[in-house]
């Protein structure tokens, strides 16, 4: 199962790392209410396959590396300074090809 919690945490940081807010996804995805993207990062909802895959789109992850299962797989959590450093590596490769 999805771990909603753990889900929204990984929005988040996306978010943060793309330096987005609630509005600009609601804006991309045309949503009527931001309120929506506010309950996916709570944690209180999790977005539908198709803003799933949109979202992947729009932060260059594929769908697996935005939902966080609760079942017997414990990933290691990645300190943000770690996370953060790769990411920005991970740019400027990209805008470097």
């Amino acid at each position: 199962m999805i771990d909603k919690d753990e889900t929204a945490k990984r929005l988040k940081l996306l978010m943060k790392w793309n330096h987005l807010q609630p509005k600009d996804l609601q804006t991309y995805l045309g949503l009527t209410c931001v309120q929506t993207v506010y309950r996916w990062i709570e944690g209180i909802n999790i977005p539908s396959v198709d803003h799933l895959y949109a979202l992947s789109r729009l932060f260059h992850v594929k769908i697996d590396d935005m939902l966080i299962g609760n079942g017997d797989m414990v990933s290691t959590p990645v300190p943000y300074k770690t996370a953060f450093r790769f990411m920005m590596y991970y740019t400027k490769l990209k805008d470097a090809a």
